[in-house]
């Protein structure tokens, strides 16, 4: 890949946003997720199913979805990248399965409606097809964190083989096996045209092109911090520098927690949201005083939502900044 590094030092703008808790409960909750009119909760571990989902508009509970078990509705555990997509009557979400190997379209409206999961179709995926997966069409592209590299394979559904072979985005000089050092969060533009990333243990956020063929790197408050240097700390004493990522089709938003992986669970400080354009472009940085550890955006309702590590979710007004 062709690349240029960016340092950004600071922000145009600096906003101080004050949360309000929602009286929502989701025990075991990972992830959030707005899609259209749904606030859904993910629990990776499938306790009490996969999904809790909340209407956006009255934070009343809709109902639990995808069940873990190994039933032809079933899922041992459950991958969503934010993809979906919506026709007159219905909105589906692509749901996989990575341990059962199967790419699943959910039917959510319909799911709500009969208070069962609803599956409008399954696909059995081969190996080729391991890692945080995208559908293009006909194509998955699937992007692994393996050892020391980040993959990058394109796989065509219909004729069931590998496009092209696959290709290194990112990879550990030293060869550290088994320290992943280049652990990423991965979003795609809802209008397809590219990725980002944010790191976990380095303070960096990558833009990538649609071939992969340029990258932006983006060096947050200081120049990246060496490879090297990084993996001659142990994992468990390592700083995790970001925790989550978010993309429109305008600007990307990384969550930066600054926090030693060790206190994760006692994680007491305040976190940033950083907003970027997709040429890399600083555009201003939210500062929140709850220790959030993931978060979504709601466009249409122009908010924040995020939770901390005791499963509390709060929202944030962003209306006067979009």
């Amino acid at each position: 890949m062709i690349g240029k590094n960016i340092l950004i030092k600071e922000f145009p703008q600096e906003i101080n946003l004050t949360g309000g808790k929602l009286d929502i409960t989701s025990i075991g909750v990972n992830a959030l997720y707005v899609v259209d009119t749904f606030l859904i909760c993910h629990k990776f571990y499938g306790l009490d199913d996969f999904f809790d989902i909340y209407s956006t508009n009255t934070l009343q509970s809709l109902g639990k979805f995808l069940s873990p078990g190994r039933g032809p509705n079933e899922f041992l555990s459950v991958a969503y990248e934010g993809q979906y997509y919506k026709d007159s009557l219905n909105t589906y979400l692509w749901i996989k399965d990575g341990s059962l190997m199967k790419l699943v379209l959910f039917n959510l409206t319909e799911s709500i409606r009969q208070q069962k999961t609803i599956l409008d179709s399954c696909i059995y995926l081969s190996n080729d097809c391991i890692g945080d997966s995208f559908i293009f069409g006909d194509t998955l592209v699937s992007i692994v964190n393996s050892s020391y590299n980040h993959i990058l394979s394109t796989y065509d559904l219909k004729k069931d083989s590998l496009l092209q072979s696959p290709i290194i985005m990112l990879s550990d000089p030293f060869k550290n096996v088994g320290a992943y050092l280049l652990n990423m969060g991965n979003c795609l533009r809802p209008d397809h045209k590219k990725f980002a990333s944010m790191m976990l243990y380095f303070n960096q956020i990558n833009i990538f092109s649609p071939q992969f063929t340029d990258v932006i790197t983006l060096s947050i408050y200081k120049p990246t911090v060496p490879i090297k240097e990084v993996s001659l700390i142990e994992e468990r004493d390592r700083t995790w520098y970001f925790s989550d990522i978010a993309a429109t089709n305008l600007y990307i938003y990384a969550l930066y927690i600054n926090h030693p992986s060790p206190y994760i669970h006692e994680f007491e400080k305040g976190v940033e949201i950083l907003q970027f354009d997709w040429e890399g472009t600083p555009i201003r940085k939210f500062i929140i005083t709850d220790n959030i550890i993931n978060f979504i955006l709601d466009i249409p309702k122009k908010c924040i939502y995020g939770f901390k590590m005791n499963e509390e979710i709060y929202k944030y007004d962003i209306s006067d900044y979009l």
